[in-house]
């Protein structure tokens, strides 16, 4: 009886120590779900940030897009207003003393209308684009391109970028000639030239390469254009914009039909510069429906990918209009609720 009994306990260990064993799996596999689940409600919260990130900003430039196209509007209004006063008069006459500074004053609010903090217009009334090339204008009084009789050598430093250049013209060399040496010679050093309608030359660079353009520039050699002696220094110039050149026609009192060509320039550049924003606007709320259908059906993958070609369409933050704050302004509320949820 006494080894039954034995044989009765012995049975009894094994049964126990399964049913221990199977308490600790079980405690374990609630401990793993428990912590996966915790792993895909953050997934998805972040998933949810991001989504909400990518629209603040697409929302932002949107805002931004939508207050360069106020600006380019109000403008064009206010040019139409000045040329139908001037539409009053012969073309062949000169405004009197009183209508001219009249003209000169409203073209000095249209001015500061497209120079104001957050107007989203940059110096050239285009739309602000940081990857947009940097232009600057040669001095009217410095010819580079004329036909002389002379063989010409020049030497120019352009500035503390330490880059210099010289440039050879034979004698009776023809401007188109001409021309195509100086794009050669500054071609080497990233910058491009071109020709204004005025026939100045113009030289533009990425921002990059942009140095050599925003300092002054020495220049000595020999030949009729550069006399042999001192270096002369040379600052390049900005371009002027239509309004700009509106202004300087008012100022010396042109002719009504100058007035109006001038405005009839103004207004052109201000149309096409309006239709490249309506397209970026277009363009933007397309972004903002995918991103919406994508996030209705979860899609990750197209999340991504939205996000991706935003990044690189967007222009950097910096506009301070009252439409952009409030774009920003809600998207982080929005935000902050919900990781305080």
């Amino acid at each position: 009886m006494l080894v039954k009994s034995s044989e009765k306990v012995q049975s009894l260990e094994p049964a126990n120590t399964a049913k221990s064993s199977g308490v600790v799996t079980s405690s374990k596999d609630s401990a793993n779900n428990l912590w996966k689940n915790k792993i895909v409600a953050k997934q998805e919260q972040v998933q949810v940030l991001t989504n909400w990130s990518i629209r603040g900003a697409l929302s932002q430039e949107l805002a931004k897009a939508e207050q360069s196209e106020a600006t380019i509007r109000n403008l064009f209004i206010g040019l139409e207003r000045l040329a139908q006063q001037l539409n009053t008069q012969a073309a062949n006459t000169k405004p009197q003393a009183m209508q001219q500074r009249g003209i000169s004053s409203q073209i000095t609010m249209l001015q500061n209308t497209a120079s104001r903090k957050g107007s989203g217009l940059d110096a050239q009334l285009r739309t602000n684009d940081p990857s947009r090339p940097i232009t600057r204008q040669l001095n009217a009084n410095m010819d580079l391109i004329s036909k002389r009789p002379h063989d010409e050598n020049i030497q120019l430093l352009m500035g503390r970028s330490g880059k210099s250049l010289n440039l050879s013209l034979p004698a009776n060399q023809d401007e188109r000639a001409n021309f195509s040496a100086v794009q050669s010679a500054f071609s080497q050093h990233q910058i491009s030239v071109e020709l204004s309608r005025e026939n100045r030359l113009l030289f533009s660079a990425k921002k990059e390469n942009a140095g050599p353009l925003l300092e002054p520039w020495v220049i000595s050699g020999q030949g009729v254009r550069v006399a042999a002696g001192n270096p002369i220094s040379l600052q390049l110039n900005d371009i002027d914009n239509p309004l700009n050149e509106l202004a300087k026609i008012a100022d010396k009192n042109a002719s009504i039909q100058e007035h109006r060509d001038r405005i009839q320039n103004a207004q052109r550049h201000l149309k096409a510069n309006l239709m490249k924003v309506q397209a970026k606007r277009q363009q933007l709320l397309a972004q903002l429906q995918q991103l919406d259908t994508a996030s209705s059906l979860d899609n990750s993958e197209a999340l991504t990918n939205l996000s991706s070609n935003a990044k690189q369409q967007m222009l950097s933050a910096g506009a301070n209009s009252v439409s952009v704050i409030m774009a920003q302004a809600n998207v982080t509320r929005n935000m902050v609720q919900y990781s305080l949820n």
